[in-house]
């Protein structure tokens, strides 16, 4: 029994004798091959032919989890995998031909994305069978290497991976046409009038130079924490204007405006002095809005709540923020506010007291 592919040659040195091909497998014969040892991983240490790193079973679940998501709207969207054939594979009139019973295809790249599609075939076994041929006969891309030695299917799986670099935050969100809150966040980059032309969406950073505000990835995490665990599209207009109605009133709050936009040199400045522009600030916001929406508090009814941000003294060196836990002493003996989620927390806490949520007598 032969597995025959369609596929092109490659040269991938000044060699003739080097050649790759290019090829797909259906998810349904990864599956198998997978069952069958014939799609083999080397990935256990203590083996003369590891080559591979150690599957991840969160990102496995992840993968699964998107595929299910994604398949019946086309929007699967996968890298190839690459497989290391052993032995070289015999190539004629346009087709590989792999002797299933004989072959090995050792992975060098994609082990994730075949255990991944190997889960979501499972899964929908047990749910939906009506799906399960649709699912089968989708394709994954796979670049086929033609019987390297062990030493050089290492040097592949180290180049593959070291040589690849993952978009941006902030980048992946602005491409994001699928996620919902990151579709409410973009929204709120044009419905708050601070927000507007005022959001980094390219960089993960702002540096001193940088006049924006706060990053996109930023505004997507605080909104995460407005709606979390929000998976679905339904009521996202709903949401949406929720959330304007929050960013809105909060930017209203404050007395001086802190975020309207300003010149690099000034937002510079600004940001070494004052914690309102600070991503912790952002983020706990966020929490405070999923507080008032938990409690029902109406769009038209945050003015009410959010006032009191105007009472706050947001400079970095008061002491009250040192006191909650929200900045820390630096080594020059300077406040410092790391981003992350105990600051956050702890800044998300001091904004349900001030607001009234946590009714109790503070000053500042």
């Amino acid at each position: 029994m032969e597995l025959v592919l369609p596929a092109v040659p490659v040269q991938r040195g000044s060699e003739g004798d080097h050649i790759s091909y290019v090829a797909s497998f259906t998810f349904g014969d990864i599956t198998r091959l997978l069952d069958d040892g014939r799609l083999y991983v080397p990935n256990q240490p203590d083996l003369p032919d590891f080559a591979q790193r150690k599957p991840n079973p969160v990102r496995i679940k992840a993968i699964a989890q998107y595929i299910l998501e994604t398949y019946q709207e086309g929007t699967t969207f996968f890298p190839p995998i690459c497989v290391n054939v052993q032995p070289p594979p015999t190539y004629r009139n346009g087709n590989v031909y792999l002797p299933y019973h004989s072959v090995t295809l050792r992975l060098t790249d994609g082990q994730h994305r075949c255990f991944g599609i190997r889960q979501a075939i499972k899964d929908i076994q047990a749910q939906d069978l009506v799906n399960l041929g649709i699912l089968s006969q989708l394709e994954l891309g796979a670049l086929l290497y033609a019987g390297l030695p062990l030493e050089l299917e290492r040097q592949a799986f180290r180049d593959q991976n070291l040589l690849a670099q993952r978009p941006g935050t902030s980048l992946s969100h602005l491409f994001d046409k699928r996620s919902p809150t990151v579709l409410i966040a973009k929204n709120l980059m044009d419905r708050i009038p601070q927000f507007r032309n005022n959001v980094e969406t390219i960089e993960n950073g702002l540096g001193k130079h940088n006049p924006k505000l706060l990053t996109l990835s930023t505004l997507v995490t605080a909104t995460q924490h407005m709606y979390p665990g929000l998976r679905s599209q339904k009521d996202l207009e709903e949401r949406t204007n929720w959330a304007t109605a929050f960013w809105c009133a909060a930017a209203r709050g404050f007395s001086d405006d802190p975020w309207m936009s300003r010149t690099a040199q000034d937002r510079n400045r600004q940001r070494e002095q004052s914690l309102a522009v600070s991503a912790v600030v952002f983020q706990a916001l966020g929490l405070l809005a999923r507080d008032l929406y938990l409690e029902g508090v109406p769009g038209e009814d945050l003015d009410k709540w959010l006032v009191r941000l105007g009472e706050m003294d947001w400079r970095r060196e008061n002491n009250f923020w040192l006191e909650r836990g929200v900045t820390q002493v630096g080594a020059q003996g300077t406040p410092i506010l790391s981003n992350t989620r105990t600051t956050v927390d702890a800044c998300h806490r001091v904004l349900r007291e001030f607001v009234g949520i946590i009714p109790t007598a503070l000053s500042v």
